[in-house]
């Protein structure tokens, strides 16, 4: 599937993305996906999920030590599966153009209510809700990480980081058994997956090395920018 020149170059992408997620707790498809299907329309999504797997494997396995909001994780959980119906439904309705607009406006609009000073009480339903905001966004425009990364904004970077990785092992799970369903991920994705999973692990690693700047006062910034960018990133994509 890959030519030597856009192995090397796919795998350096994943490797920043491996490098945000891990150091930040998400942002792996808002760095990885776009390039890499300029590199390859064929690497997205099967051969991206692939390689996001294995880094939710690693980070689950970093973070087992670590503080996990598992009453968010588990009802953020359920609330994947009717989001990425619902988007798979409204897809069918109108363009995927309109959907995308809409969800990089409803991204800048939650960053603008956080800096605001708004604070999320992470109850059943706010975290079914989120739940089920991710899984529309992802679906939708490809960028699922924001909704869940706010509502954990105000916690510590340990925190996030752990909570984080095992909701989107999670959601990572139901994208493959998507993706297997569609037809769009078979052997072909499987192998190039696995083909970029050094950079995965390189970018990953390296990410380490954040962590003790992040966690003195920096993981909120960080996260708010992130989706920041998300947001911005989808809007400019599809406006331009």
């Amino acid at each position: 599937m890959l030519e030597p020149l856009g192995l090397v170059l796919a795998v350096l992408t994943v490797a920043m993305g491996a490098l945000v997620q891990g150091s930040v707790g998400f942002g792996f498809a808002l760095v990885a996906a776009p390039v890499l299907g300029l590199i390859n329309p064929n690497l997205v999504p099967g051969a991206t999920t692939v390689a996001a797997a294995g880094l939710g494997l690693m980070s689950v396995f970093r973070t087992r030590g670590d503080p996990t909001d598992w009453h968010g994780v588990r009802w953020a959980g359920v609330g994947l599966v009717p989001g990425t119906l619902a988007a798979g439904v409204m897809l069918t309705m109108m363009s995927g153009h309109i959907l995308a607009v809409t969800v990089g406006v409803m991204m800048l609009l939650a960053v603008i209510v956080s800096l605001a000073g708004l604070n999320i009480r992470r109850t059943t339903a706010a975290m079914l809700a989120a739940g089920v905001v991710s899984g529309f966004m992802g679906t939708a425009a490809a960028v699922g990480g924001p909704p869940i990364a706010l509502a954990y904004q105000r916690e510590s970077g340990a925190a996030i980081r752990s909570t984080l990785a095992r909701f989107f092992l999670v959601a990572t799970a139901l994208a493959i058994v998507a993706l297997v369903a569609a037809g769009r991920l078979g052997k072909e994705e499987l192998w190039a997956g696995l083909a970029v999973l050094p950079g995965v692990v390189f970018g990953f690693l390296f990410s380490r090395r954040l962590h003790p700047v992040l966690d003195r006062g920096w993981t909120r910034p960080a996260v708010l920018t992130v989706a920041a960018v998300s947001a911005t990133a989808v809007l400019l994509r599809e406006l331009l």
